[in-house]
């Protein structure tokens, strides 16, 4: 399929494209329905989160990146992103749309979390939980994304602000709470650093650029809009700049550490022959860093064909990356001080992923549904 074909295909056809891609979760779904969760997932007792997790926090962090971005528009009055408010408003929208839709499939039966679990859950009012926190700024998130959405609409740019700036602390703050889910966990050396948050929210950010650039590049407006295009290529590439670096550190700490700790241990699994070495070096690192940079610097951040390919290589990177973070954690184990660790295993369900696909076919359906019945363009001003 040539890239004029791609770029001519109206909103319908996208929307079409989604509700199919959506419609791949009807498999899994039946399958929770007749069997459970517990015969249905790859997931165990030692290994409890699975694509379903990665899946969410692979879209809520796009979702943050993208109000991030958003907010640079209305809040910080950054002109190159102006007339794309609208557009990446809806994009942060759609996401959280479709991280909500796994996570609803990941907890509990069915519909008992949005019925007597989650009335007993919030009756409790569980303020010490990191994930009651979490579910909390991101229940608030979602009207929030809503509401500046509606206000860009109408036009009325000083409600837009104050939603944005407000959307904006809910995003960042509800983001970091999901990683602070992980590093607040101990027992999990991989997890249990402070660069988790860091990497999260930097991440996120060159998500929501992706996202931005290859939404800009299916919908034609790429070319209009270079200048636009040529500044979030920059963000994206020194985004990826300081995720090389991140990852190039962590590789040194975990080196120097020795051979007799836990994070040495847990290092076993990226490097040599370990079960996430194959993830982490040619997903993460070669897809996910190297070949967008040398794709950004290559079209001297003026394309727009070349910046959607480089954030279509950076999404990649970053589910494999959110992947490997979350399962690696969980794969080590050790009963005692005294003892060597146990090292678990995790493979993917057809469940699991048929249901992780469909969260992507709702995030699309929503983007695709506001391409197709909102007015997205902006004057510049």
């Amino acid at each position: 399929m040539s890239v004029s074909i791609i770029q001519k295909k109206p909103a319908s056809i996208w929307l079409v494209l989604s509700f199919l891609v959506a419609a791949i979760s009807i498999y899994g779904i039946a399958q929770v329905f007749m069997h459970g969760q517990e015969e249905s997932y790859g997931i165990s007792r030692e290994v409890p989160w699975g694509i379903l997790i990665i899946g969410y926090s692979f879209l809520v962090g796009i979702s943050a990146g993208a109000a991030i971005i958003g907010s640079l528009a209305h809040v910080f009055k950054v002109k190159a992103f102006h007339v794309m408010s609208k557009r990446v408003a809806l994009i942060s929208l759609a996401s959280l749309v479709g991280a909500f839709f796994l996570i609803f499939w990941e907890l509990a039966g069915p519909f008992e979390l949005q019925t007597l679990r989650l009335l007993k859950y919030y009756a409790e009012f569980e303020i010490t939980s990191p994930i009651w926190w979490m579910a909390t700024l991101y229940a608030l998130e979602l009207p929030l994304l809503a509401l500046e959405l509606y206000f860009l609409m109408s036009k009325k740019h000083e409600s837009a602000f104050f939603a944005t700036l407000v959307g904006l602390f809910m995003g960042v703050i509800a983001y970091s709470t999901l990683a602070f889910v992980f590093a607040s966990n101990a027992t999990r050396p991989l997890w249990h650093t402070t660069s988790i948050s860091l990497s999260f929210l930097i991440s996120a950010t060159i998500a929501g650029a992706s996202v931005i650039l290859i939404m800009l590049f299916v919908s034609g407006k790429g070319a209009e809009l270079k200048k636009e295009v040529s500044a979030l290529s920059k963000l994206l590439f020194l985004g990826l700049c300081v995720m090389f670096f991140i990852n190039a550190w962590n590789i040194l700490m975990y080196t120097y550490a020795g051979v007799d700790t836990e994070l040495s241990a847990t290092m076993k699994l990226f490097v040599g022959h370990g079960v996430l070495s194959n993830n982490f070096y040619y997903f993460e690192l070669i897809i996910g860093i190297f070949l967008p940079m040398l794709f950004l610097v290559i079209s001297k951040f003026n394309s727009s064909f070349y910046s959607a390919i480089a954030g279509l290589g950076m999404l990649i990177g970053m589910f494999f990356a959110r992947f490997d973070t979350i399962i690696g954690g969980q794969l080590l184990s050790r009963p005692s001080e005294k003892m060597d660790f146990i090292q678990h295993s995790y493979s993917v369900s057809i469940t699991e992923l048929t249901l992780f696909i469909g969260g992507l076919g709702v995030a699309g359906i929503v983007y695709f549904l506001g391409e197709k019945f909102f007015d997205l363009e902006e004057e510049t001003h």
